[in-house]
């Protein structure tokens, strides 16, 4: 993986003065992934616990801003914050790659619906390049505790945290799950999570899990009528009741008793799927990290 170039802002007087892009050539992934670097609160004589999310074309600047915010009254530990993105703009511009990167295996009925995202199912290619790429990168580059690291994702980005917490859980310490893609290829996740209770008496992290009270079939419907008529259509093609999929998960999750789980989950009054995400992050951050409550 080739040393990445570096934008940094000249004024070092700003808040962004302690953020940086990098662009990663990736082996694992065979393509550039645009990283974001927030250092929120970094002390030099402490290694800084580690925010991995994913979306960081559409969540990073406010994830930073979050973070620095709750660090005011100590409610957050010096962060370093590392956001997966793409060399594209703006997160609707990332729609295909994060298809591919993010979910777990392939979905017909998605691919009929939206053929302009037919690929798919790149989520262990995207754990494998955090792992032997990323993580390695970091630690190399910045003064962070390795053990001391958090997920956050939320849809897709939800749905690939609950794949790795399946699949590799001790990649991260804690997990801040928003709005979990259940529903992808006809509800695999569920039968993730089983094979793993098949296999493991312990699954030891600190997860939340949020989502917003309508992301209901009707929520969804509601949140899509300012939409062109085509688009409306096709985002609501199918039945999908998110909240009840994230409820049947964490009942699943709680009947496991596993004893090294730490979790809880909240639904979100008034909520939508585009309006929650920064809800649960907050939420899930002061649950993970054990700030005031």
């Amino acid at each position: 993986m080739a040393d990445p170039d570096q934008d940094r802002p000249d004024d070092d007087r700003s808040p962004l003065a302690d953020t940086e892009v990098h662009h990663l050539r990736s082996d694992e992934l065979g393509g550039d992934r645009r990283i974001f670097v927030g250092r929120c609160g970094l002390d030099a004589a402490v290694p800084a616990s580690v925010l991995y999310l994913t979306d960081a074309n559409g969540f990073f600047g406010a994830t930073v801003d979050l973070v620095r915010s709750m660090q005011l009254a100590r409610h957050l530990p010096p962060i370093l914050v590392v956001g997966i993105g793409y060399p594209v703009g703006v997160l609707a511009e990332t729609k295909d790659r994060r298809t591919l990167d993010l979910t777990p295996s392939a979905d017909v009925g998605y691919a009929a619906l939206f053929p302009e995202h037919a690929e798919m199912g790149g989520a262990s290619t995207t754990l494998a390049f955090i792992r032997r790429e990323l993580m390695p990168w970091v630690g190399d580059r910045f003064a962070v505790d390795p053990s001391d690291t958090t997920f956050f994702g939320h849809s897709l980005g939800g749905l690939f945290g609950l794949s790795v917490l399946f699949d590799e859980p001790a990649t991260f310490r804690r997990y801040v799950i928003g709005s979990p893609s259940l529903w992808w290829d006809g509800g695999t996740m569920f039968e993730r999570e089983r094979r793993y209770a098949r296999d493991h008496d312990d699954l030891a992290a600190t997860v939340f899990l949020g989502i917003g009270a309508d992301e209901t079939q009707d929520g969804r419907e509601r949140e899509a009528v300012n939409l062109p008529d085509e688009e409306r259509r096709r985002s609501t093609a199918w039945y999908i009741d998110m909240v009840d999929d994230m409820t049947r998960l964490v009942d699943q999750l709680d009947g496991r008793a596993y004893p090294g789980l730490r979790s809880r989950s909240e639904v979100f009054p008034g909520e939508f799927h585009i309006t929650v995400p920064l809800l649960t992050l907050s939420r899930g951050l002061r649950f993970v990290y054990d700030a005031p409550s």
